[in-house]
């Protein structure tokens, strides 16, 4: 006679975990959004020949490069590979050089008047 062949053993029933879902943190901003940046026209005389001495001297950065320390001002097009950032070092707080700060933070008032 043939040994009878093994019964397989009953299953037995695990303990499930019980599904507990967790809260979420709220969504916090990255950084502060860059502000919009003036025409040309919205720039005074100094402040756009100051821009053009430091874009000369820019360090040319792509998108990877760019740190916490270093100015994020878009230079060119971004459809053409004639684009870049500035990549001076930033003034403390601010997402730009001090010539781009010049220009891109501007008192309201002095913007409204220069347009007229």
């Amino acid at each position: 006679p043939q040994p009878a062949a093994p019964q397989p053993a009953e299953p037995v029933a695990e303990a499930q975990p019980v599904f507990t879902p967790v809260p979420r943190r709220p969504i916090v901003p990255a950084g502060q959004p860059l502000p919009p940046q003036p025409s040309a026209n919205e720039i005074s005389p100094e402040a756009l020949a100051s821009v053009r001495e430091v874009e000369k001297r820019a360090r040319k950065l792509t998108l990877m490069e760019l740190t916490e320390r270093t100015c994020k001002w878009p230079i060119g097009d971004p459809a053409t590979d004639k684009f870049w950032f500035c990549g001076l070092p930033s003034q403390p707080g601010k997402p730009y050089c001090e010539a781009h700060v010049g220009v891109a933070f501007q008192p309201m008032s002095s913007r409204r008047d220069r347009r007229r």
